[in-house]
This record gives C-alpha cells, structure tokens and sequence, in this order.
C-alpha cells in the first residue's frame, strides 16, 4: 500500500466514525453550523470512496484502446471528488447558513455539541497528520518542496485528503466558534455565520483541486527540474549533438511520456565502428570498385543498426535513471 492509498484509507475510516459523530450533534443542537459540518463529513466519505476508485482504476495495466494505459483515471475521480466538495458540502452549508443568518433559529444541547465537536477536532487532526506525512514523503521523492508539491505535485490524492482534512480542521474551529458566540451572546445568527464560513471555506479548496486536476488531464508537462534531468541523460551520450523538440506530459502519479528529437553525431558513430574494423585487413582485401563500393554499402546498414541500437540504448538508461519516464520515444533527426 502507498502512502498515498494508506492516507485515503486513514482518511475514510476517520470520516466514518466522525460523520456519525456530527449527526449526533447536530441532532442535539439544531445548529446550522454543525450540520454544515456533518455535510463536510459525508462529501469527504463519498469523496474518500471516488479517490479509492480512482486508486483502483489508475492501476489498470495498458491495453489496445488506451496504449498508455489508466495512469490519468486518479485525474478524473479526484476531479469528480472535489466537484461534490463544491456543490453538496459548500453549497448546501452556504445556503443554510444564509437561512439561519436571515430568521435565526434557537440551539439546544449547544455544551453536548461542543463536546461532540472538540472530539471530531481531534480525529480530524490525526487523519491529516497522515496525510500530511504521505504528502511529505511524496514531495521528498519528488525534489520537491511540500507546498509546491501541494500546488502541482502529479499524485492527486494525497494532496485531496490534505486539503479536504485542512478544511475539516478549520471547519470544526469554525464550528465551535458559532456555537461559543451563540452561548456567549445570546443570538443564534453566530450559528449561520459559522456555517456560511465552511461553505465558503470548502467551496475554495474544491475550486483549487477541480483547476489542479483539469491541469492534469490536460497533459501537464512536469516540474522544470523533472525534465531537465531526463534531457541530461541524453546531452551525457557522447553520440548525441543536440536534443531538441522535447515534449513531456505527465501520464499519472508515477508516469510521464517523454518524446524528443535527437540529432546524432555521425563523426562520432563511425568511429565507434571503425574501432571494431581492422582497416588495414579491410582495405587489402579490395580489388576492385565493385569491391570498394560493397564495403561502404555495408558499411552504410552498420551506422543504420547503430543508431537504431544507440536509440534503444538511450531509452533503457533514460527509463533507468528517471523511472517515471515509462514511456520514451526518440526520434532521430
């Protein structure tokens, strides 16, 4: 299991528990706020369960219909999560906080709710201390710092169970902050307010992930540094003049495709050749043109082979070194 799956599966099995416990509190309080939360838990729930079958379905091996195989499945059910962040926990939240805000309702029960909610307060911080680290580790093997990596790191669960756990954190303060100014002055408006704020607070975090993932089904190339380190491998062959027309886009968390155009040195290949010939055995053995045009004739179907053998040899040390670069492809020009 990847640090990635472990944190949705941590992530999952926290919003379970919580959910529950933020209907129980909700039943007890009334509070708009807090059924805004219980809102947040079940979007995450759904949300959990689309990232594991996202998980699932970016594993699927290529086929004839999709050569390159599932690697970008993670892209679409990551986007599919965040857009049910948007429109079930942001939207509903946002509205029925507008309600409370406009004809206040009073709260019962409001100290059970508190309770209820610093406990959620708890299991939502270990959830994200979790997810954080899978983040972490990520950005680590990357060369990438967290908070870029968060911005456009190629695995999008890790970085969705952040988010949606950051925003449940806050969203729980938010939360308690309502009921506490609901207590403390007597008007239960501060309820409405509070739930209005999640809305808002999870309405931005989905915006985020829905433009991160269209970026990624779109064929985002990776970092700078990611490329430059497979164009190196290249420039380091002594047979290589030049590489250019590069192109790389990221084909799922762990894959990208590299494509470029590489100019060979032919000075260099024929000497590579003529290291394995014995030139003067060749040469005495000419006795006529018909004989001397045969030698460059074959000689012309080695430096074929040669490329074509430097190219796959090129492929496999570039593959070696860079092993998210799955899917090479090298043209001579």
């Amino acid at each position: 299991m990847t640090t990635s799956t472990r944190a949705v599966a941590i992530a999952l099995l926290v919003d379970f528990m919580i959910g529950a416990a933020k209907v129980v509190a909700f039943l007890l309080t009334g509070s708009t706020a807090v059924m805004a939360e219980a809102l947040h838990s079940a979007a995450d729930i759904t949300n959990q369960g689309l990232l594991v079958v996202g998980i699932s379905r970016s594993k699927r091996g290529p086929d004839s219909q999709h050569p390159y195989g599932f690697g970008r499945a993670r892209y679409i059910w990551a986007l599919l999560s965040a857009t049910g962040v948007l429109f079930v926990g942001s939207g509903v939240s946002v509205v029925r906080g507008a309600q409370q805000l406009w004809a206040p309702e009073p709260l019962s029960h409001v100290r059970a709710g508190l309770v209820i909610l610093l406990v959620s307060l708890g299991a939502e911080g270990v959830s994200l201390a979790f997810g954080a680290s899978a983040v972490r580790a990520s950005a680590r093997q990357s060369g990438q710092s967290i908070w870029r990596y968060i911005r456009s790191g190629p695995d999008p669960m890790g970085v969705a169970v952040v988010l949606e756990d950051s925003s449940a954190v806050i969203g729980v303060v938010v939360a308690m902050l309502g009921l506490g100014l609901t207590v403390l002055t007597g008007n239960p408006a501060w309820d409405g307010a509070g739930s209005i704020t999640i809305g808002l607070l999870l309405g931005l975090s989905a915006i985020f992930l829905i433009n991160r993932n269209r970026r990624f089904l779109l064929g985002r190339t990776p970092p700078t540094e990611s490329v430059a380190r497979m164009v190196s491998v290249l420039e380091q062959s002594p047979v290589v003049a030049r590489v250019k027309d590069v192109k790389v886009s990221q084909l799922g968390a762990d894959a990208v495709r590299f494509k470029a155009e590489v100019t060979f040195d032919g000075r260099e290949l024929a000497r590579a050749l003529l290291a394995e010939t014995n030139l003067r055995t060749t040469w005495a053995a000419l006795e006529s043109p018909e004989d001397l045009e045969r030698l460059l004739v074959e000689f012309g179907a080695k430096v074929t082979d040669a490329i074509g053998e430097e190219i796959d040899r090129l492929e496999e040390k570039l593959t070696d070194a860079v092993p998210e670069a799955q899917h090479v492809d090298l043209e001579p020009d």
